[in-house]
């Protein structure tokens, strides 16, 4: 006996929108393991008749060690898929679900603020908030932290990597330059940004720089007079 069954209740961790899926997430969907289970078969389809499989350009699917009735998915191109679970029984029963992802949803990440200042005071870390959106209207959700931004600063040659939490958001950049006989300006770039499924996150031209100034500490000159 087969039957087809096309349900919303896969246990994953797809983020914003259960079946909302952004571009180059890697994310593992399972089902609740049951001993009447013989064999978990997995496939991605990109047609709602199941006909047709995605090829290795559209999604990877990985097995998970141990875990028979648990997929690992990396989604490679936008579309339309239907992941598809296979459960044969001992008794010779299977059972097809699918479960139907939409894959190419475009978040933005920028600076809430693109400039800061503070006085010279020998610690070259600090950290702003940062605006990440999973559309125009609607913040980036609990379920795509922590996020993964690179960032360069102004005279460096090489990347720098941070992680920011849902909590507060912010962005600790570390390597300023501070310099106490003059004023410095720093340029921080973002230059990459992705969710915790590795996911990309798109940064908004104009709002990737933020410009922190230091100022130099001022010289006290004079007689400390005591009454």
């Amino acid at each position: 006996m087969t039957f087809v069954i096309i349900i919303l209740s896969l246990a994953s961790a797809s983020g914003q929108g259960a079946y909302t899926v952004v571009l180059n997430s890697k994310i593992k969907y399972q089902v609740a393991a049951n001993a009447d289970v013989q064999t978990y078969e997995w496939k991605v389809y990109t047609n709602n008749l199941l006909t047709t499989e995605a090829t290795a350009l559209e999604c990877l699917l990985m097995p998970v060690s141990g875990e028979s009735n648990a997929i690992s998915v990396e989604w490679l191109q936008d579309g339309e898929y239907y992941l598809t679970l296979y459960a044969s029984g001992y008794n010779g029963c299977v059972n097809k679900k699918a479960w139907k992802y939409t894959v190419g949803s475009t978040p933005t990440i920028a600076f809430e603020q693109l400039a800061s200042e503070d006085c010279s005071d020998d610690d070259t870390s600090f950290a702003t908030l940062l605006v990440a959106k999973f559309d125009t209207d609607t913040d980036l959700s609990e379920d795509q932290y922590p996020l993964t931004v690179t960032y360069r600063i102004t005279g460096e040659t090489e990347d720098r990597t941070a992680t920011v939490n849902f909590a507060d958001k912010l962005f600790p950049i570390e390597g300023i330059i501070e310099d106490i006989n003059n004023e410095t300006i720093n340029q921080i770039r973002i230059i990459s940004a992705s969710n915790k499924f590795g996911g990309n996150i798109n940064v908004l031209t104009g709002q990737d720089i933020h410009t922190r100034t230091i100022f130099k500490k001022p010289v006290i000159s004079g007689t400390i007079i005591v009454n």
